[in-house]
């Protein structure tokens, strides 16, 4: 797949203390002192999103006009904002698409976009697109979980289009295998790479160089597959050689990765599986 507004949360807290006082006092009694009311914390504001870094890149088309958009691999439409060159690049599940935009703050404007001629069979997001880019006059960017989605409003503040783009980032760098398929792996050569930008892994298997590429499926959330898998072709003691296949089928049955704890990432299969645990390769631990 081709190759994701700020908001400062302000709370003002208002207390206001309460007292009563009795209509006969006591005078033989002092009275209690007032209870002191400590100061409310305000909360802290959430990061900002600056506006133009993230416009910038590629956007899955999620919905237009309320519908949702579907599609899988080169049939998914997608728009690509350049922010060097404030130019758009993109398909609209019929046509690649390109043109100028000008922002400034949320305010957006598409203009000058022109189009491949392909006559398509189904076309039914193509004339939707082209209408909400048209339409588009401001912009907004929202964060949730590991994905940003981009709204593209009108002159009357409606959404035309929704977009989505995955923030995979996290996955970047050198990764310790912990576990495999709920199995507590005591080979510390077994070790994984991953490079998002470029699509591909590279890794050991504790025996054997493995080498592949993934894909980020927009469909799904948190979504990451690795296919065209290669290794060497060392032979391996009986215990690592096992480890390698175990490793190497948990690499083919990955659907998607979260998070976990302790600077871990859960990769889990299509049924919710869990089938690899990694640990960040701290870069000290890299160089030595």
């Amino acid at each position: 797949m081709k190759k994701s507004l700020s908001q400062i949360l302000v709370i003002s807290l208002l207390a206001a203390g309460m007292s009563s006082c009795g209509i006969f006092k006591n005078q033989s009694q002092p009275e209690a002192p007032a209870p002191v009311e400590k100061p409310a914390s305000k909360p802290k504001p959430k990061p900002s999103i600056n506006k133009e870094e993230a416009l910038d890149g590629e956007w899955t088309v999620y919905k237009v006009n309320g519908k949702r958009v579907t599609g899988t691999g080169e049939t998914h439409p997608y728009v690509t904002f350049n922010m060097a060159d404030h130019r758009i690049y993109g398909f609209n599940g019929c046509n690649y698409i390109n043109g100028d935009f000008v922002n400034e703050g949320s305010s957006l404007r598409i203009s000058n976009v022109i189009s491949t001629m392909m006559a398509c069979q189904d076309s039914q997001y193509e004339a939707l697109i082209n209408k909400a880019l048209e339409r588009t006059r401001t912009f907004s960017v929202t964060k949730k979980g590991h994905e940003y989605y981009l709204d593209l409003r009108n002159e009357h503040n409606i959404v035309e289009m929704v977009m989505r783009k995955h923030n995979m980032d996290y996955l970047n760098g050198a990764w310790t295998v912990k576990e495999i398929t709920g199995t507590y792996n005591n080979n510390e050569d077994v070790e994984l790479v991953i490079d998002i930008p470029e699509h591909t892994i590279h890794g050991n298997t504790g025996c054997n160089i493995v080498n592949g590429s993934l894909i980020i499926d927009p469909e799904k959330s948190n979504s990451i597959q690795f296919n065209n898998l290669a290794t060497t072709k060392m032979r391996c003691p009986d215990e690592q050689a096992k480890t390698e296949t175990a490793f190497l089928v948990a690499l083919e049955r990955v659907e998607t990765a979260q998070r976990g704890k302790s600077g871990t990432v859960i990769m889990r299969d299509k049924d919710g599986e869990n089938v690899l645990v990694l640990k960040k390769i701290d870069n000290r631990q890299q160089g030595n």
